[in-house]
């Protein structure tokens, strides 16, 4: 009948979908994308939608199948950049774990979106709804890998150790953690350059390096550069100065630091 044809169909574009978004050495995001449409104009003909219908009354195939399409789109939208179609992707994949937990099977990639949405709010400051969520998660399973990533993330946060925040790069539980780590480790990076100009008016080349833990003199010029910070990167003599009118320029900065540290300390007050 009709309604076992559109389920075929479905099931095929969900393994086209997979193959796209899982392909190694880096996902098809193009294909993924075109595809993602389709298999959502697929779903709308499904009895079973999420939020919809009572879990005793779905039917197990159909949301084993939209889970799954939620899971693969939240990993093209990290791929693709897009945090707010991770965020709206992973609000749908959640109502399937929250909602009908009860009648599906676990799902090899709950662990891994769980930490992911932990990292992206981390990577956005949002520390308030980082804790809300992790709340939602039960203790026993802070020691998995992709959710145990984040909370040391946090962790080094608070305590103010951002040279661990900016190495973490490289210890990633999976390769789909990069994209959230980064933009992280830059917010902490600019954290530190600040800082850097407001205390000094230069530094030796190799402890600035350290500092912002840089590898090369080229990438240290580079991110000056990007970031628009006008420092004088002397090789010869191995210095880094900062302009002088950032001992101005950051009075404002300086105080914003400040607030947004309060604030930190008292939504972490709250929470606790």
């Amino acid at each position: 009948n009709s309604r076992s044809a559109m389920a075929a169909a479905a099931a095929s574009l969900l393994k086209s979908l997979r193959e796209a978004a899982l392909k190694k050495p880096s996902p098809d995001v193009a294909t993924a994308s075109k595809v993602l449409g389709q298999l959502k104009v697929a779903i709308m003909s499904f009895s079973s939608l999420p939020g919809m219908t009572p879990a005793a009354e779905a039917n197990k195939d159909e949301l084993l199948l939209i889970r799954e399409t939620y899971e693969l789109a939240c990993l093209v939208m990290v791929e693709q950049k897009d945090i707010p179609g991770f965020e709206r992707h992973m609000s749908l994949a959640k109502t399937c774990y929250s909602d009908y937990g009860s009648v599906l099977p676990q799902s090899e990639y709950q662990y891994q979106l769980q930490g992911l949405n932990l990292l992206c709010l981390l990577a956005q400051s949002k520390i308030a709804e980082f804790h809300t969520e992790l709340e939602l998660i039960p203790v026993d399973l802070w020691e998995n890998p992709c959710i145990k990533f984040p909370i040391k993330l946090e962790q080094y946060l608070m305590e103010g150790s951002y040279p661990k925040v900016l190495t973490s790069v490289d210890q990633v539980p999976a390769p789909s953690f990069h994209y959230f780590v980064s933009m992280l480790s830059g917010t902490v990076r600019d954290s530190i350059a600040e800082s850097s100009e407001a205390a000094y008016e230069s530094l030796p080349l190799d402890e600035a390096l350290r500092m912002l833990k840089i590898s090369t003199v080229e990438e240290l010029e580079d991110y000056a550069s990007m970031r628009e910070r006008g420092w004088d990167v002397d090789r010869a003599g191995k210095m880094v100065r900062f302009r002088e009118e950032h001992k101005v320029d950051l009075e404002v900065p300086s105080q914003r630091l400040i607030v947004e540290t309060l604030s930190y300390a008292k939504e972490l007050e709250r929470i606790v």
